[in-house]
């Protein structure tokens, strides 16, 4: 059969989006067989592929997770946040479970810090690979992994479609940019927060150029005027995610149906 895969660009607050888009491909039957996700496209994409959540369930604990018990800051020389609040946030809804135990195969995209070379993680801990993923240089610690120190996928591939292709062998490939839009009219950084995240989407943007362009189909989501850190817009931009899968429907069928792909379950 063949395997349709979805790969979620990272993008920190705005990977809220990715629900947005999960939920509508999920209702117009678009069949997803597997995931990669790096970075927030990481967590949201485990989350998915774990079977235990419906898109409806994983939208109403997003909408009422108090964000500030995973992001308040601790003293560490490493970094301003501590990844391990992520860690701990990951088990509680995800617990033990390994990658062999998910409902849909799952490739995890991070940076090995001491070569810069990227790492895709598909066996052990989902909680300890979407930890790593997470883990973006002055904001958060490295999360130690092995022998090694990983950070932030989005450094090495902002959008895992080769992750999906080679590593998850899928035959289609969706690529899901949660960044479209995201530089226009964009006001300087104001403080430590913003100048981190501000520099990784600088960083990131132009591998996420590229991947784009190596996916069947891209899809945009518009996340003009919501910055990297506004968590609270996340209704708004779960909205957004919902939109731009909407529009782009027509569209992608047509692409499933010239790749001879079935697009219901």
């Amino acid at each position: 059969m063949a395997k349709i895969g979805i790969a979620l660009s990272g993008g920190a607050a705005r990977c809220i989006a990715h629900l947005g888009v999960l939920d509508v491909l999920q209702r117009a039957g678009i069949p997803i067989r597997l995931v990669a996700g790096t970075s927030g496209g990481s967590m949201v994409g485990a989350l998915y592929a774990s079977g235990r959540y419906t898109v409806e369930e994983l939208i109403h604990r997003v909408s009422h997770l108090n964000w500030w018990q995973v992001t308040q800051p601790v003293m560490s020389h490493q970094g301003l946040f501590s990844s391990d609040r992520i860690g701990r946030f990951l088990h509680r809804f995800l617990g033990d479970l390994t990658f062999d135990q998910l409902a849909l195969p799952l490739a995890v995209v991070a940076t090995e810090m001491r070569t810069g070379n990227k790492v895709v993680l598909q066996e052990g801990s989902v909680a300890k690979a979407v930890q790593a993923s997470c883990s973006l240089p002055v904001l958060f610690k490295p999360t130690a992994y092995g022998d090694r120190l990983l950070m932030d996928g989005g450094f090495v591939s902002q959008i895992p479609v080769l992750a999906a292709r080679h590593e998850l062998a899928a035959d289609f490939v969706i690529a899901v940019d949660v960044n479209y839009g995201g530089m226009d009219g964009k006001r300087p950084p104001r403080n430590m927060i913003q100048i981190a995240t501000h520099m990784a989407s600088l960083w990131s943007r132009k591998n996420a150029e590229e991947e784009g362009r190596q996916a069947d189909y891209l899809l945009r989501v518009n996340v003009s005027g919501i910055g990297l850190t506004d968590l609270r817009r996340g209704r708004e931009l779960l909205q957004r995610g919902r939109q731009a899968a909407e529009s782009s429907l027509a569209e992608l069928r047509r692409r499933l149906e010239e790749n001879g792909l079935t697009e219901r379950r």
